[in-house]
């Protein structure tokens, strides 16, 4: 029976990310590397909800552009959350969410204005988008459901899995205004070499019926002043997630491209390993200092 458990309550892990994401627009070329060490923690089950606490510990970011620098920059903003999904793995709530407002407007702002000195119009562009998102939750919680690597911790995972399903993806606003409707075929798996008894490998192939073809040609002509594309759009998914006997990811990598020709292409890749004792305690003699969770 392929079941994947909810985790024991109050149990820490702490897990390794590493992201790169590349953005093609003819000849533009815009990419990212993102390493981070967070720690995620179940902390309140009841029938319907799921109560986890994030916190980010370190990151490092390499980015060709000062959205990427941005990006970091707001990773620090909210490297502690108390986030609240229902049992299905969608994001309900933000608990204390007006501190994230408080602490934006109450010295977090000032403090990184200085790298955008050089950026000026830029910095009062994205200030105000993230001032507008601090302000409204539910906006907030959106930022939960893209293709980033909180798609690692909050899916349907709690559950017995099939050994075969199909089910529809829809990522919202994936190329601007436009969403990236898939369908998505899942295979699960028993393995128990790397200590991840089940396995979950999901494939994925663009829905064209609800795929709105004509607003992406339209975005596409808009960027790269051409208007002669084929906007026939090219998808490849690939995602594998290794889960532990106690619930917890053991490790999982996540990959999408999409791409339109030589014209336009966007690839995400996302891996994720959760520490194990040994290595947090190797961590901790690296840093010259003792690694905890809980």
């Amino acid at each position: 029976m392929n079941q994947i458990r909810i985790p024991e309550k109050g149990k820490s892990q702490l897990f390794f990310i590493t992201s790169v994401n590349r953005t093609a627009v003819g000849s533009k070329l815009s990419e990212f590397v993102q390493k981070k060490l967070v720690e995620l923690s179940l902390i309140e089950t009841t029938e319907s909800s799921l109560v986890f606490r994030y916190k980010l510990h370190h990151q490092e970011m390499e980015g060709s552009a000062m959205i990427h620098t941005w990006a970091a920059d707001m990773e620090e903003l909210q490297s502690d959350l108390v986030i609240i999904t229902d049992i299905k793995g969608n994001c309900k709530d933000i608990a204390h969410f007006e501190k994230l407002s408080q602490k934006w407007e109450g010295g977090v702002l000032d403090e990184i204005s200085p790298k955008y000195i050089d950026h000026k119009e830029v910095l009062q562009v994205m200030a105000e988008e993230t001032s507008k998102v601090l302000g409204n939750k539910e906006q907030f919680l959106k930022t939960f459901v893209g293709y980033s690597t909180w798609r690692f911790f909050f899916q349907d995972w709690y559950r017995i899995h099939p050994t075969e399903e199909d089910k529809p993806l829809n990522l919202t606003q994936y190329f601007g205004k436009v969403d990236l409707p898939l369908n998505v075929h899942t295979v699960t798996e028993k393995e128990t070499e790397k200590g991840s008894p089940v396995v979950i490998k999901n494939t994925a192939v663009l829905d064209m019926e609800k795929f709105d073809r004509k607003t992406f040609a339209r975005m596409l002509k808009d960027l790269t002043n051409v208007y002669n594309i084929d906007a026939s759009l090219e998808v490849d998914m690939e995602e594998s997630y290794g889960f532990a006997e106690d619930g917890w990811l053991n490790e999982a990598e996540m990959f999408l491209q999409t791409a339109v020709s030589n014209w336009y292409s966007i690839s995400s890749a996302h891996q994720i390993k959760r520490l194990s004792e040994e290595e947090k305690k190797e961590l901790g003699q690296y840093t010259n200092k003792e690694i905890t969770v809980g």
